[in-house]
């Protein structure tokens, strides 16, 4: 029958069931006189003398660089937190603090540079630590992979600077997610370790383990430890001890247990009565074994116990603040309408031999991964600098981009991808080379027929699509292919939102069960080939749905033109189908994740709103096809029964906005202004997807993950002279998926890829004579020993760096 779930057991009961497992194991393949020593060891470690399982007490202040206060707040909080801290150590030598945001380093640095050279002293003394790895606590679903991996190459370069080494631990309590890329980005960087709370938040299945072996999708391995039913606000109490032990999972394999200690979120961090009761706890009778202690030394310790640990596959899964994917949809939009300006710009210096944007404009991009800021949980007023800030940091990016290019010549385009692509200009369609720029004549004509448009039916030479009144697709052609559609696509339903905690955070299960269908009659009209049906939503609220098709293109394109004004409301797009196998796959940073897509177990029903890194697909269980969705800038998603849902807005209340209900906890007198609407995502939006049959035989450019980036990356025209960047592409291993190009001198350059679907291969890699390319690691270190490769290997979900060089400076 079922057994009662370990969650919480006195520590002597766990350590009894692992020595009777290793007795019986003893028996089973030793005998009755193998089992005889391994019970008179066990009787030794029972004995009465043998120790408690303990805290490590780790002085913490979690720090919400922005939250309920703008980022200037945030940096005053980082100043009192150290000074505090700073001073306990001076009355309390045996107190430790750890500190991970460099972000917060050198805001204390630009502050007060006092406060800073006493937190070198400590350091000097080995009483502060700084550990981390990432600039910023970032979150790691939304940001795109390339602007994961900066913040670790931008964390450890200041961890270098502060301590003259890289930071061995990734410290991340409070995030909403953990992408199964991690691991891998953490070794490429230098981290063994990885350290976080919050998973002790799952809403319906319990995370099983305190100390575990995480390995990420692509097979990397870290060392990993949870603190179980305390979080990282703990304050020494005697309740949060006994919890602590009581719930530490492997603590039968370690017998210790980090605590971080310590007001966080807001800062603060260690106060004197936490000192005090350390003190006085330390050894109390009743009392676990409680006692200071640096991080460094409790992983080095722990990684002892490797080969006893159990290990966890894949991508960590957080079962809480689900509405992070969506809510301030404008922002997630901004940032990434930045990451993707930097892509340009990085491009254009690829080929033009110029150093790139440099770490400082990375810096304010990645700082908006901070975990409170780009899901959407921080007060207006973070937004409203956040929005001018990246969208500034895309017009300068751009601007520098085109001006590297040239401003005299011929009237030139450049593709900054690493993917050939279509561009049209006018009724002339040509095929423009990856990562290469010059004038439109020089480039391949496309032969291609027009674009057929009507009131009801759009088609090109590969799809056709049919709509009805309401303005939904009825059926979808491509390639001659119907796309088993189990009722209209793109079906508008809204969803009342009341979450019971956390509006900002989260979507609770049964606002998804009481979804309304919106249909009213559209009125339909064709205008420059779009097919546009214009209609009411909702009770107040007025949408356009544009369709389009591009010549020869494999996707029917969809925009969405919302004026939305209806308060605590989901709004999402449907798209039903017929494709029912167990899984739907989503993107990820760096390539993909599969989940459960047909419920049934607890974790798979825990699944009901999901991140997706702006594309998904539903499909068959051979996934030999299947139907996909790609966005521009959306990243919250739902799958039940092949029907594929994107959400679109989210109007929950905003952080902090009150309204003067609770003027005891945020007086008025500490804000700047008040947003003018108390929800998030009131007013006009315009939001892009597209839609399409997967084939895994396809071409790689017609892969969803590829199509996430060549449907909306812009091309960049400029007067000037041809440039190329030596690549001309891959051959074979479709999944494998060309990403990014990395300036590193005048003459080298890094193209990143990531693989998508979960495959092995091999891919022949094409240069431009003149050029070699050789592997290196994620900073840009050599990888390998063949210096000039012309084949890729590639494994499920690897990211891969290959340096391409030129061989002749002067050709």
């Amino acid at each position: 029958g079922s057994k009662p779930s370990l969650d919480s057991v006195p520590p002597l009961f766990r350590k009894l069931l692992r020595l009777l497992d290793d007795a019986i194991n003893s028996l089973d393949s030793g005998g009755l006189s193998a089992a005889k020593k391994t019970l008179a060891s066990a009787f030794s470690q029972l004995s009465a003398n043998s120790p408690s399982p303990g805290a490590i007490l780790t002085g913490h202040a979690h720090i919400d660089l922005v939250w309920l206060w703008p980022e200037n707040v945030g940096e005053f909080k980082a100043v009192h937190t150290f000074a505090t801290a700073n001073r306990l150590m001076t009355r309390y030598p045996e107190f430790q603090f750890a500190y991970s945001q460099p972000a917060s380093y050198e805001a204390v640095q630009r502050l007060s540079p006092p406060m800073m050279r006493e937190v070198h002293k400590r350091m000097k003394e080995g009483r502060w630590e700084a550990q981390g790895a990432t600039y910023v606590e970032s979150d790691t679903i939304l940001a795109c992979g390339e602007a994961l991996a900066r913040s670790f190459q931008i964390g450890q370069e200041c961890f270098r600077d502060l301590t003259g080494h890289p930071s061995k631990i990734l410290w991340l309590p409070d995030v909403f997610g953990y992408s199964g890329c991690l691991p891998q980005l953490m070794k490429e960087t230098g981290v063994d370790y990885f350290f976080t709370t919050k998973l002790t938040w799952n809403a319906i299945t319990p995370f099983p383990h305190s100390s575990f072996v995480w390995k990420g999708a692509d097979g990397s391995e870290v060392l990993s430890h949870l603190c179980q039913d305390n979080g990282y606000n703990q304050q020494v109490l005697i309740r949060e001890l006994r919890q602590g032990t009581n719930a530490h999972r492997q603590c039968d394999v370690h017998s210790e247990y980090l605590a971080p200690t310590g007001f966080g979120d807001g800062g603060g961090g260690v106060t004197e009565e936490m000192c005090e009761r350390a003190r006085r706890v330390a050894k109390l009778q009743g009392v676990p074994p409680t006692r200071w202690g640096r991080l460094d030394d409790f992983f080095e310790r722990l990684e002892k116990r490797r080969n006893s640990l159990p290990s966890y596959p894949g991508e960590l899964y957080f079962e809480y603040h689900r509405g992070t994917y969506t809510t301030h949809g404008d922002i997630k939009e901004a940032l990434r309408d930045a990451e993707r300006a930097l892509q340009v710009h990085e491009a254009v210096s690829c080929v033009t031999g110029r150093p790139g944007p440099g770490s400082q404009i990375w810096k304010r991009v990645v700082f908006a991964q901070f975990h409170d800021y780009i899901p959407g949980s921080s007060i207006h007023e973070v937004y409203r600098e956040a929005k001018a800030e990246l969208s500034k940091i895309r017009d300068l990016s751009l601007g520098a981009a085109k001006k590297e290019l040239g401003k005299s010549g011929p009237a030139s385009v450049f593709n900054p991808l690493p993917h050939p692509r279509l561009h049209q200009i006018g009724k002339t369609t040509v095929k423009v080379p990856p990562l290469t720029g010059g004038p439109v004549k020089d480039f391949l004509a496309i032969s291609c027929a027009p674009v057929s448009a009507s009131s009801s039916i759009l088609s090109n030479d590969r799809v056709t699509a049919r709509f009805d009144k309401y303005g939904r697709v009825s059926s979808l052609t491509v390639d001659g292919k119907t796309i088993p559609l189990s009722a209209p696509a793109n079906q508008l339903v809204i969803y009342p939102e009341h979450p019971h905690l956390f509006d900002a955070w989260d979507i609770d299960r049964q606002a998804l069960s009481l979804g309304t269908p919106d249909n009213q009659i559209a009125e339909a009209r064709v205008e420059n080939q779009e097919v546009i049906f214009s209609r009411p939503l909702g009770t107040s609220s007025h949408i356009k749905i544009r369709y389009s098709l591009d010549p020869i293109s494999p996707v029917l394109k969809i925009a969405w033109d919302l004026d939305w004004k209806e308060e605590y409301a989901l709004l999402k797009a449907l798209f039903p189908t017929n494709f029912l196998g167990r899984d739907a796959r989503y993107g990820a940073p760096f390539g993909s994740v599969r989940r459960s897509q047909v419920g049934g177990p607890l974790a798979a029903e825990a699944m009901w709103e999901v991140p997706a890194s702006r594309w998904a697909i539903v499909s068959d269980d051979s996934e030999s096809e299947g139907f996909f969705c790609v966005t521009k800038a959306k990243f919250g998603f739902s799958c039940r029964d092949g029907c594929l849902g994107l959400s679109l807005v989210r109007s929950a209340k905003i952080s902090n906005e009150d309204r003067g209900n609770n003027p005891g906890s945020h007086p008025k007198s500490i804000r700047r202004t008040l947003s003018p609407n108390v929800v998030s995502d009131i007013g006009s939006h315009h939001i892009e997807a597209a839609i399409g049959h997967f084939n895994p035989q396809a071409p790689r450019e017609e892969h969803p993950s590829a199509q996430a980036e060549i449907l909306y990356a812009p091309f960049v025209s400029y007067s000037g002279p041809s440039v190329t960047s030596g690549f001309l592409g891959l051959d074979g291993g479709e999944s494998l998926q060309p990403y990014w190009a990395v300036p590193v001198s005048k003459n080298s350059w890094i193209l990143r890829l990531h693989e998508t679907l979960g495959r092995s291969g091999k891919a022949a890699l094409r240069l431009e004579s003149g050029w070699s390319a050789r592997k290196v690691d994620l900073s840009g270190n050599p990888s390998g020993p063949r210096r000039n490769i012309k084949a890729i290997d590639f494994s499920p979900y690897k990211v891969i760096s290959i340096e391409i060089s030129k061989t002749s400076p002067g050709t």
